[in-house]
């Protein structure tokens, strides 16, 4: 069997490289071992070019013997990825990569390279991309299903209104209906939101804002929920806070992160919102005096529907588990981090970095 005495068998073996050389004239190669190994061959001294197509998979057998014709005619160096069959009927996907000797009078006399078996980190792909791909079409399933159920809620609410007014209805009974509705629609929102944010071709477009501007506007939304729960909203900017932003959904995550800390600060605290400059972010933080979150709960605080971070707020506030998902997706949009900062029964601190 020829060898091939400057590549080592064992480098061969852990990189799953098998090395060749092809007789164009006589239509005969040769391997090494790892190369026969690869393809499951019986060991010979020398093999036909036939027996080789013979493994190439049939699928790809046209596409292979075709870019091989055309690297033939350009004179170009064979690499290309192709599946073969073993001979056990295994399938497995190889990179060929090659180069091909001429005669002076441009006849071609051999082909000298190495296949790789890449099955391993092929099939990882693929199954990323399956993933993918059912990650889509679960977005698209919900986002379905989400505005399909706006429809009788809305109704539900308007029939809640009309019967506020009649004199002889429950108004007690009817708030709490109304309330729910209101509850189950801001869910059916944010799930829609949720998917719209997870959408691998969704973009934000991006201008330069003044951030302390969109904070108090913010602030100014919360007012009197914080002055019901009589909370403190104090603000701390540094000034010149200047980032490229999209208005609508920055401001959608900092009203979800003062939406949180007011829902777990007690009464008589305070909730402050923070700019500074750190080298070349510019950095806000949403800090509050509420009651903490266990240092175990951290990693899992951004993700969709964790049973382990949701929980009531002090009065009793519900919670879906998507707030803060929404917060990572928007952050990350803008091409900024976000990271949360607890200990329990002395406050959390949210901190934003966005690039300047």
């Amino acid at each position: 069997m020829f060898k091939f005495p400057d590549v080592s068998p064992v480098i061969e073996e852990i990189t799953r490289i098998g090395t060749y050389e092809t007789d164009l004239l006589t239509g005969t190669w040769t391997g090494s071992e790892n190369f026969i190994k690869i393809f499951g061959l019986p060991m010979k001294d020398r093999y036909t070019v036939e027996e080789f197509q013979a493994i190439v998979h049939p699928e790809d057998r046209d596409a292979v013997m075709s870019y091989f014709a055309q690297c033939l005619s350009e004179r170009k160096d064979f690499n290309y990825e192709y599946r073969c069959l073993r001979t056990t009927g295994e399938v497995i996907y190889v990179m060929s990569r090659s180069k091909i000797s001429y005669r002076e009078d441009g006849v071609p006399l051999k082909i000298v390279g190495v296949k790789q078996d890449v099955t391993e980190s092929r099939l990882k792909e693929l199954r990323l991309s399956a993933l993918a791909e059912n990650n889509r079409k679960k977005n698209e399933v919900l986002s379905m299903v989400a505005h399909d159920l706006l429809s009788p809620f809305n109704q539900l609410e308007a029939l809640a209104l009309l019967l506020k007014h009649d004199d002889q209805a429950d108004n007690h009974l009817i708030s709490l209906q109304q309330g729910i509705c209101q509850s189950a629609r801001r869910l059916i929102d944010e799930l829609i939101e949720i998917a719209e944010l997870e959408d691998e071709v969704y973009t934000l477009r991006l201008t330069e804002h003044n951030i302390e501007g969109l904070l108090e506007k913010s602030a100014e939304r919360f007012a009197l929920v914080c002055e019901d729960k009589r909370i403190t909203l104090k603000t701390n900017f540094c000034g010149d806070a200047v980032a490229r932003v999209n208005p609508a959904k920055f401001s959608r995550a900092i009203d979800n992160l003062l939406s949180n800390a007011i829902k777990f600060t007690p009464e008589n605290r305070s909730i402050e919102l923070i700019t500074e400059h750190v080298d070349d972010c510019l950095r806000i933080i949403v800090k509050d005096e509420g009651v903490g979150i266990k240092a175990e709960h951290l990693p899992f605080l951004f993700d969709k529907f964790s049973k382990r971070v949701r929980r009531p707020g002090t009065r009793g506030e519900p919670s879906h588990g998507l707030g803060l998902s929404i917060v990572k997706h928007i952050i990350t949009l803008h091409k900024g981090t976000v990271t949360a900062y607890s200990k329990l029964n002395y406050g959390t601190s949210f901190v934003i970095e966005l690039p300047r």
